[in-house]
């Protein structure tokens, strides 16, 4: 199983990429089907000799920046402007800037705030599955979580998601939230857990196939 890292080339020439750590010989480099710059290494490699690698070759994959939204992808294009927004199309993503500073500020806010209106929404397109059973709707908490998608907290009636389900579908981000909502009703995986959880979600496998790597499936706790 390799491991995960996000990175970034450190000069003038910045690239975003993600980084596969394998027992594969020397460094190789492949774009996905969703537009995102994966490296893959072995444990040996250091960040400038990824870094190295990824500036010399990246021209040889007409990489254009793009983000997951949804499970859709978006082309990044940014303008600069009178205006500072962040709107979206079709298939592009316009970042319309007054400083390049401001940019990553820009494109935070605009994820954090359809990330909240998004969520406040499929978590009451949940709730409406559980209607024959008794609790509140819980609370939602968005940030950004290393090794979960979504934590339970009966206690205080509340749900934490993790920022970063926002790239991920719909769907899926349905299945970590009626996940989640049942711990309020049962606090492990047992047998009653998984009873309820193809009661009110009949599909929940396909649900899971989603995701792409088994790392992502080892969140769901």
């Amino acid at each position: 199983m390799s491991d995960v890292k996000k990175g970034n080339s450190s000069n003038a020439k910045a690239v975003n990429y993600t980084v596969k750590i394998s027992r594969q010989k020397g460094i190789r480099m492949r774009v996905t089907a969703h537009g995102e710059l994966v490296v893959h290494a072995n444990p040996f490699c250091t960040k400038e000799a990824i870094d190295k690698y990824v500036q010399d070759h990246v021209n040889e994959f007409n990489y254009q920046p793009s983000v997951r939204i949804f499970g859709r992808s978006f082309r990044i294009k940014k303008v600069k402007s009178q205006t500072s927004h962040v709107s979206y199309s079709e298939n592009e993503l316009l970042i319309q800037y007054k400083d390049k500073a401001e940019i990553e500020t820009l494109y935070n806010r605009f994820l954090k705030k359809i990330s909240k209106d998004v969520f406040s929404d499929v978590v009451d397109m949940v709730y409406f599955r559980f209607s024959d059973y008794e609790f509140e709707k819980p609370k939602i908490i968005i940030r950004n979580m290393k090794s979960s998608w979504g934590v339970c907290h009966p206690d205080k009636n509340s749900i934490t998601l993790n920022s970063q389900l926002v790239h991920y579908p719909i769907d899926f981000i349905e299945y970590v939230i009626c996940h989640e909502m049942i711990h309020l009703l049962e606090p492990n995986h047992s047998e009653a857990f998984y009873r309820i959880l193809k009661e009110v979600m009949p599909d929940y496998k396909r649900r899971l196939d989603l995701i792409e790597t088994n790392e992502e499936k080892q969140y769901l706790v």
